[in-house]
């Protein structure tokens, strides 16, 4: 799981190296998975997804085999047609992209079987040239990013993607991308497995206490201007927890265990994709809404909190957050202080 770098977004320039994404060039086999995903009585024939598509029956049936390589489950009943019974659990780039709609997030979508870090390609892919909205996708991390410079375990069964931001806002605007990034995710796991996600300042989304996503945002700038901003998002969702270390085990959580049974990562990425579409574009034509949406959905505010912002620790009542998505913080004595980065430990019952 990726965890934030807090709400100040840090400035990276990284070298060009990693291995070859697996691109989808084959468009048409994804058709052919929307058409029996849709099919209300299960069965599509051979050649009812011929004509919806275009194309011969051959062709029809030279896509089913490739799927099946693919680790599709597809049975073939004689005066009835194909029928989709499994689907792999891996990303496939194509698949993410299909009828998505976005306007911006998800029109260019590389995946990768395994990178050192999410982040690190796509700020690589942002420097040379990569379009607003590109998304970079691995099935695990040898060096998944944490905040203030950690590591971060990321084992397979997960979420990890990196997404591609050129907002045409000011440089002070920038943190809001974390913001922007929490609450899209905590919306997106509420709208597709029905789980009361919660944000927790700076940029962890928790259930029940526990750690299920974070967020992590780069950017590369000039004084007056954002080059590009890089927005990790890191989700536990069907590991095995045994593959965390003890340490990490005992504060985090997966969707799968959260709702009991194995999440359809695909389907999960396409909602949290669209969230963020839609959350981006509020942002960028103004952040009121964002921050509503996130005080709406934190699970800080209100309470004594700890932060421990490494050579400063502080203690005090969670008030909000400002205009460049800092923490407020009311300290006993009455003072208020705002804090730009931090971890953060909320203190059970006290207010």
């Amino acid at each position: 799981m990726v965890v934030g770098q807090g709400t100040g977004v840090r400035e990276v320039i990284t070298p060009l190296s990693h291995p070859e994404p697996f691109l989808s060039r084959n468009m048409k086999k994804f058709d052919v998975l929307t058409h029996l995903r849709s099919s209300r009585s299960g069965h599509v024939s051979g050649a009812a997804l011929a004509a919806a598509m275009g194309v011969s029956r051959t062709a029809v049936w030279k896509h089913i085999k490739t799927l099946e390589r693919e680790g599709y489950a597809i049975e073939a009943v004689p005066s009835k047609g194909y029928r989709l019974t499994a689907s792999p659990d891996v990303i496939v780039a194509g698949e993410v992209m299909q009828g998505l709609g976005t306007r911006t997030i998800g029109k260019e979508v590389l995946h990768f079987a395994e990178v050192a870090s999410t982040n690190t390609v796509a700020m690589d892919l942002a420097q040379k040239g990569a379009v607003d909205g590109t998304v970079v996708i691995a099935e695990t991390q040898t060096g998944g990013k944490g905040r203030l410079g950690r590591s971060w375990s990321s084992p397979a069964g997960n979420l990890y993607v990196s997404v591609i931001l050129r907002p045409s806002v000011p440089i002070s605007k920038a943190p809001l991308i974390t913001l922007v990034g929490a609450v899209a995710v905590a919306s997106g796991l509420r709208r597709q497995c029905g789980v009361p996600a919660g944000i927790k300042w700076p940029n962890d989304i928790l259930l029940s206490g526990k750690k299920v996503s974070g967020l992590l945002t780069e950017m590369s700038a000039e004084p007056d201007r954002i080059r590009h901003i890089v927005l990790g998002i890191g989700v536990n969702v069907n590991m095995d927890g045994r593959a965390l270390p003890p340490d990490i085990r005992r504060m985090a959580t997966t969707l799968a265990a959260a709702t009991g049974k194995p999440m359809d990562r695909t389907a999960l990425l396409r909602t949290l994709l669209v969230e963020l579409d839609l959350w981006y574009h509020r942002f960028l034509t103004g952040d009121t809404e964002v921050v509503a949406a996130w005080k709406e959905l934190n699970v800080t505010l209100g309470h004594r909190v700890a932060v421990d912002g490494g050579s400063v620790k502080l203690e005090g009542l969670a008030r909000g957050v400002d205009a460049e998505g800092r923490l407020i913080l009311k300290l006993d004595d009455g003072t208020l202080r705002q804090v730009a980065a931090g971890d953060v430990t909320i203190m059970k019952g006290k207010t």
